[in-house]
């Protein structure tokens, strides 16, 4: 590789074939090119304000680094930050920022995380490795791609200092733009900020159902995919009108509607086609109006997996499921091999990882992690962020050729305090995952509530909307659930409460912001009793 360019740079003049290649000669040495890319790292961070407070140039070994730099919070960049939206240039890496990713995060509290050029390139080397990676296990895919990618809107404008401010999924996007890949959804459609999340998930159903050739849908959570096809089922009718006649029934900004009006692909013979499904069966299903649908990439892991899992049992057995791949608005750390299999291996050119055991215990780096073992992620990036804890949950799961496979399990914020243990959000998931194969019933979604006294914990179930009501056993259901609180958390259960069908997606319509979709999402696992919607509430028992 070219001395005088980083490896994310190197990289990124290969082609794809070449890239491949690469990225399979990291996994069966991933532990060296780790150690490279730290002081890669360090090389281009070395003339700011931070490497020279640190001494970057005099880090020689990974102690060093690891003595002379702390771990960090977020709350820790605040003040370089603000230097970088104002244009300061050589403050957290070398240079200047190519750009800022905007995230609301969890907490609902705006980030901003600067991007250098190169660390901008390793996250779209992770996107465009995962692209190849998604074709190989689903040949053909790319052969003629239609791809529903949901996202947010990218564009955030400038900061004060000129600099383009971004959403992480808009990066993503912006990685595909000299490919042959043909996303279904208009950008005018994505970038579109005065619209109601109704009209424009209307919209998004809309243009989705005008493409036949619909190859695969893309999105981080798969629950909005759901919301478009319930769009389909209580809006056939007048979607297929607005597709005979070229026209949008709604009442929008005149200007966009004329934009998106003229995006529309020609649409005479999948009208015919559709009124002729819905003529026979009644409404339209996904097998029948989308014949080459085969692939899903989104998230897997997490309380997200389970929406995803519920989704698949709508859909043809055909359909592969891949996980899209463990990132932030930090940085992209995975690319998953297996179909159906939410773990992947670590992408080890992207960042420099060290993991801090949740039990306690020595920060160890990736040639120590241990399987079955949970560990907090912290990130050294391209970008500014030294060893920097995302308070993200991780686990490990074996390996592909010699890397660990890496998954989410949930933040670390996602906890309780039950009997004076802490137990995590994934805990909790852990033993409803045993009860539903104990009890040979799948549950949608799920909350639990501590009580007041943090003795005993309740939880909130809706069961899956395949399950007839009266096939639900709810007293065998939560006589297993009692047994496994007991057995594996050492805890009573207090209540269960069995919500109505479509309690998860209220959920979703009460905290999504306007303008924006739930892809991004997460619903919280750990809830108070306050924030219950009554008026869903089924049975308590």
């Amino acid at each position: 590789m070219d001395s005088n360019k980083s490896i994310p740079e190197s990289l990124n003049e290969l082609n794809e074939h070449e890239l491949y290649g690469k990225f399979q000669e990291f996994l069966r040495d991933p532990y060296t090119i780790q150690k490279e890319i730290l002081f890669d790292i360090l090389n281009h961070g070395k003339s700011s304000e931070f490497g020279i407070k640190h001494s970057f140039k005099d880090i020689k070994s990974i102690e060093e680094f690891q003595k002379n730099v702390p771990v960090s919070e977020y709350s820790d960049y605040l003040d370089d930050i603000e230097k970088i939206k104002k244009g300061k240039e050589d403050i957290l890496f070398n240079g200047k920022a190519h750009s800022i990713v905007v995230s609301s995060g969890t907490t609902g509290n705006m980030k901003y995380f600067p991007d250098s050029e190169r660390g901008l390139i390793a996250k779209n080397l992770v996107m465009k490795l995962r692209s190849i990676q998604l074709a190989l296990i689903c040949p053909g895919l790319l052969d003629n791609p239609y791809i529903l990618g949901i996202t947010n809107s990218s564009d955030y404008g400038f900061s004060e200092g000129g600099i383009p401010m971004m959403a992480a999924s808009g990066q993503g996007l912006n990685s595909y733009e000299d490919s042959h890949i043909k996303m279904v959804l208009p950008q005018e459609l994505i970038q579109a900020k005065n619209i109601s999340n109704e009209n424009k998930d209307y919209l998004m159903a809309l243009f989705t159902l005008a493409s036949k050739n619909l190859t695969a849908v893309v999105c981080n959570n798969l629950a909005h995919f759901n919301f478009l096809l319930k769009e389909i089922k209580n809006n056939t009718l007048k979607m297929i009108d607005d597709l005979d006649n070229h026209s949008i029934s709604l009442n929008i900004d005149p200007h966009l509607k004329e934009i998106l009006i003229s995006k529309f692909p020609d649409t005479k013979e999948r009208v015919e086609e559709l009124k002729k499904i819905y003529s026979k069966k009644g409404e339209l299903k996904a097998e029948d109006i989308w014949p080459n649908f085969k692939t899903v990439g989104c998230w897997l892991s997490s309380s997200v997996g389970r929406c995803a899992l519920d989704i698949k049992r709508n859909l043809s057995e055909d359909v592969d499921f891949l996980e899209w791949g463990y990132g932030a608005s930090e940085g992209k750390f995975n690319v998953p091999f297996k179909a159906n299999i939410s773990a992947g291996p670590v992408s080890p050119f992207s960042s420099f990882f060290e993991f801090l055991p949740i039990d306690g215990g020595e920060i160890v780096t990736l040639d120590k992690v241990e399987e079955k073992k949970l560990y907090e992620l912290i990130i050294t990036s391209y970008s500014g962020l030294y060893r920097y804890n995302l308070h993200d949950i991780v686990l490990f799961k074996g390996k592909t050729l010699k890397t660990p496979n890496i998954e989410f399990e949930c933040k670390a914020s996602e906890n309780t305090i039950c009997n004076d243990i802490k137990i995590y959000a994934n805990q909790f998931d852990h033993v409803l995952k045993q009860t539903e194969k104990d009890s040979n019933e799948f549950i949608s979604f799920f909350q639990v509530i501590p009580s007041d006294d943090k003795k005993t914990i309740s939880y909130l179930i809706e069961p899956s909307s395949n399950n007839d009501s009266s096939d639900f056993n709810k007293l065998r259901f939560k006589e297993n659930l009692v047994k496994n609180l007991k057995n594996d958390l050492k805890l009573e259960l207090n209540k269960l409460f069995i919500m109505k069908s479509g309690y998860r997606d209220s959920l979703f319509v009460k905290v999504v912001s306007p303008g924006k979709t739930i892809t991004s999402t997460k619903l919280a696992t750990v809830v108070s009793k306050d924030s219950i919607l009554e008026s869903y509430i089924k049975e308590i028992l």
